[in-house]
């Protein structure tokens, strides 16, 4: 599924949309009524509402918050991420983040990472498999839901649109993806990067998406004309404000921290370093 568009096919775009929406905004959706509607067959309808309510957050670029204070795990490669107390797994429920989000010319464009927790049986995963079809979204596996037992999902969604984009005109597109039973977790300087277009199908990789450790305090991202782009760390709870390069925490991926460059004009990626 990864490099696949989505743009007015069922409601999967509107779904991401309001992913995309409900995380730059700082909103936290309540337990109580997630499972009211999900459960109850509702979570179409729902979701629409909250697209066509905060969809254009993220394209009109305004400022949000990210709750992302004590991730488990830490940089302590002996002490695991401890599971979510039994009242508070919702495995038909991703935790969302948007790493960046920002403006190139006359179009908006944002990043997000999706994180699935693991089912710890197949009900379990039989549940997030048909809640993240709902989403428009295919597990990296071999396609039975037993394979998620014990495994986190995650996916990595970039969005774009015109400056004034309606909810029906943003597009999404899965930039990569992965269940795993253990996250990608990087070491001293390593750099694993994704070029992508910034907007659109095809172009060149104006955009660069990636994973660093967690020590790491900034990327260097350097493009084909010689130009180079500097992403830095950004604190836990920072605001969420347009940018061209940053590196952020993602909630439920304690192993590594995520970053975004963007070229500063027409010039493809090059090579990506940790340089701090």
């Amino acid at each position: 599924m990864t490099g696949v568009d989505s743009k007015d096919q069922g409601a999967a775009p509107e779904r991401i949309a309001a992913l995309l929406a409900d995380t730059a905004n700082g909103l936290e959706t309540g337990a109580a009524p997630v499972d009211a509607v999900v459960r109850a067959g509702r979570r179409h309808r729902a979701r629409r509402r909250t697209a066509t309510a905060v969809a254009a957050v993220v394209l009109a670029g305004t400022t949000g918050t990210l709750a992302l204070t004590n991730l488990p795990g830490g940089n302590d490669r002996s002490a695991p991420a401890k599971p979510a107390p039994a009242d508070e797994r919702r495995v038909f429920l991703p935790q969302i983040s948007t790493v960046a989000h920002g403006m190139t010319g006359d179009a908006r464009w944002a990043v997000t990472v999706q994180v699935w927790s693991a089912p710890r049986d197949k009900a379990e995963a039989v549940e997030q498999t048909e809640a993240m079809a709902d989403w428009g979204l295919t597990p990296a596996t071999s396609g039975s839901p037993s394979d998620l037992v014990g495994r986190t999902s995650y996916f990595v969604i970039r969005a774009y649109g015109p400056q004034n984009a309606t909810n029906d005109e943003l597009t999404t597109r899965l930039v990569d993806s992965g269940s795993t039973s253990r996250l990608p977790w990087p070491k001293g300087t390593e750099v694993e990067a994704l070029p992508q277009p910034l907007t659109g199908k095809d172009g060149p990789n104006r955009l660069v998406v990636g994973t660093v450790p967690t020590t790491a305090k900034q990327v260097a991202c350097h493009w084909k004309d010689g130009s180079t782009t500097l992403a830095d760390r950004a604190p836990d709870n920072a605001p969420l404000r347009p940018t061209k390069a940053v590196i952020r925490s993602v909630r439920d991926f304690p192993t590594a921290n995520w970053f975004v460059c963007t070229s500063p004009g027409a010039a493809a990626y090059e090579s990506a370093e940790v340089t701090e």
